[in-house]
């Protein structure tokens, strides 16, 4: 079968010639159609992070990305009931392997799930971070009229601010920050009521000249209430890392910080924030099972648009380009595609 290869970082190939998976007991064989490149594979392809746990590897020794798909269901493995080959699903994997023309997934509600009519395959291989997005919302618990701050607006944080409105929330102000240009517009496409570009302006400056400027005796902040850090930490990016930013622009009362995106390495910050403030930092990773089925209903229902944020389309044969494409700053969301499969028999 068709697979990516992941050998180092900024390298990475097509290879034709791997061995197709089998099911196990419990697991499903997916004839993968469309598979995202998520944050997390960035990190990994441009610093090697976290690697061992975002590949998948063959027999012949390929390390296959890719956690975040749609496709087919190929073969049953034994002992798996209420699932029939030729359904529409969605896989998410934890140590990869869907960057191929087929990958088992184990049939549980956290990782395989049906997709409902009028949902494309591409729009679908974005049900996984439109959940985790759910669930950042979930855990923030944000209350009517107060600011958010969402740091990082890849598609990760424009599921975020989705979220905030498909479930009826009113915030004060909804504030994205990110780099990129083409994310700041979709970011007001998606319904952020102000953007912040951290090139180009102080970020703690912007969002105070925004929601107001706090200083007491707690220290000074920029009035935000909730900060969702989709961004992490990021080696090559200078200045703070955005939790410190956010720990400085937290309300001095009730703030909370939810922490999502990943880390390429260790780092340094001023802690002093969190002893002065007494915020709440919350981690979240993933999703509740329920919200995988909540992200597709939104999809179908019209509450979200997806397709419109996936900016690019590759073949899986120029996953190389892929990943260079995602690397740009004109790009939100870069999809794989996946050739027609043709299933060979045992």
């Amino acid at each position: 079968m068709l697979t990516a290869n992941f050998i180092d970082p900024r390298q990475i190939e097509a290879r034709p010639d791997a061995t197709r998976p089998r099911p196990r007991a419990g697991e499903v064989l997916i004839a993968v159609e469309a598979c995202g490149i998520c944050g997390s594979d960035m990190h990994m392809y441009r610093e090697n992070a976290h690697r061992e746990r975002l590949v998948r590897p063959t027999p012949e020794g390929y390390e296959t990305p890719g956690h975040e798909f749609a496709g087919v269901i190929a073969e049953l493995g034994e002992g798996v009931s209420g699932w029939h080959v030729g359904e529409r699903v969605v896989g998410v994997t934890g140590m990869g392997g869907g960057m191929a023309q087929f990958v088992t997934v184990p049939v549980n509600p956290f990782q395989l799930v049906r997709m409902p009519d009028g949902v494309s395959f591409e729009e679908a291989a974005t049900t996984e971070p439109l959940a985790d997005g759910l669930q950042m919302v979930r855990k923030a618990r944000i209350a009517e009229g107060e600011n958010v701050l969402i740091y990082g607006v890849g598609i990760i944080g424009l599921g975020v601010i989705q979220a905030i409105h498909a479930r009826g929330i009113k915030p004060g102000r909804i504030i994205a920050v990110d780099i990129h240009a083409r994310r700041l517009q979709a970011a007001l496409d998606v319904g952020a009521t102000h953007v912040i570009n951290a090139r180009e302006k102080d970020v703690f400056e912007a969002a105070a000249a925004i929601c107001g400027r706090q200083d007491e005796y707690r220290g000074e902040s920029a009035n935000i209430d909730v900060v969702i850090d989709c961004a992490g930490y990021i080696k090559h990016i200078p200045g703070p890392p955005p939790l410190e930013i956010a720990l400085r622009m937290i309300s001095t009362r009730n703030g909370r910080i939810v922490c999502f995106g990943g880390y390429e390495d260790r780092m340094e910050i001023d802690f002093s924030y969190v002893i002065r403030k007494e915020p709440v930092i919350i981690g979240s990773n993933g999703y509740a099972s329920e919200e995988l089925v909540e992200a597709l209903h939104l999809m179908a229902s019209g509450a979200v648009d997806r397709s419109s944020l996936i900016t690019h389309i590759y073949p899986l044969d120029q996953v190389e380009a892929a990943f260079i494409a995602q690397g740009q700053p004109d790009a939100v969301k870069v999809m794989l595609q996946v050739p027609q499969h043709v299933l060979e028999t045992a």
